[in-house]
């Protein structure tokens, strides 16, 4: 019987990642998995192990630009060390540490997760077809439209009932979307993974993904906030009121307008938001997969 996937996982490691005008660190968990024909008990391990090893002594004195090439660089070397394989996947995963600037703080670092899996399928004839996915998490501020529709629901009648309060109808019309209202906020987290098929043509930063969902949500979250900067963000971040839902059609929408060059229409593209509830045991998710024709089709209208 053959087996899908068998290899290695939870390799613990540090890649530095050198371009052009910024350099971060990245510590990925990594899994090398191939495929085992049916005639064969067990695949080499020590060559998975051998090459992991080897191409990350590579990477420190080679750095790379981006994280799907270190994949892509296992995923080669596994096809080589296994020729009886005919499907690799690499995996890695894990932390980046990079320098932001925050307002009126200078720079800082921020950790944000981010993955990169390559994919190689070998057909009976030797040729080989790579498939890469790149993803990006991060973190940002949700504000509830429906609870802040109610606040402003109450107040409306609060002052409507009030004797000692004499205020025309066109006048508390003016009041009400001028003054802030409440609502329960909460941290969300976005998720984007990205198809593409090659290296040099589709080239994404995760970083650049990092700026789309952060740019998606109500408001962005600062390591320090003093009085002043903590009020803005949240009167911004309530002036801007979105559920889970409108997270993610915000993400999609975003990523194309960003235009990132030389994406084929059926690249896959997945768009994720956990929102930690504030004021529920529970949580709140939202999930779309889709193609990248599909969301040019959409936001074209």
């Amino acid at each position: 019987m053959p087996i899908d996937k068998v290899g290695i996982i939870n390799v613990e490691k540090k890649v530095e990642i050198v371009q052009e005008n910024k350099k971060y660190s990245f510590y990925p968990q990594i899994s090398a998995l191939i495929s085992l024909p049916a005639q064969q008990r067990g695949i080499h391990m020590s060559r998975t192990a051998e090459t992991i090893e080897e191409i990350i002594n590579e990477v420190i004195f080679k750095p790379t630009p981006t994280i799907e090439l270190v994949g892509d660089r296992i995923a080669r070397k596994l096809l080589k060390r296994h020729p009886y394989t005919s499907k690799v996947e690499v995996k890695l995963e894990g932390k980046i540490i990079v320098q932001v600037r925050e307002e009126s703080h200078g720079n800082i670092q921020k950790s944000y997760d981010i993955s990169s899996c390559t994919r190689a399928n070998k057909n009976k004839e030797g040729e080989i077809d790579f498939t890469y996915f790149i993803g990006a998490t991060a973190l940002g501020m949700s504000c509830c439209p429906c609870a802040k529709e109610m606040s402003q629901e109450f107040t409306e009648e609060v002052l409507k009932t009030r004797k000692d309060i004499n205020i025309s109808d066109e006048d508390l019309k003016k009041l009400l979307n001028i003054l802030p209202f409440a609502s329960h906020n909460q941290r969300a987290k976005g998720t984007i993974q990205l198809q593409i098929k090659d290296l040099k043509n589709h080239k994404i930063d995760v970083l650049q993904l990092i700026d789309v969902i952060e740019d998606s949500m109500s408001g962005k979250i600062q390591s320090v906030l003093k009085r002043p900067e903590e009020a803005e963000l949240i009167r911004t971040a309530h002036l801007k009121p979105l559920f889970a839902e409108d997270i993610i059609r915000q993400m999609a929408k975003i990523f194309i307008e960003r235009d990132f060059p030389n994406l084929d229409d059926d690249f896959q593209i997945n768009f994720k938001v956990e929102s930690y509830e504030s004021i529920h045991p529970h949580d709140v998710y939202a999930e779309h997969s889709t193609t990248i024709g599909e969301l040019r089709r959409i936001f074209a209208k």
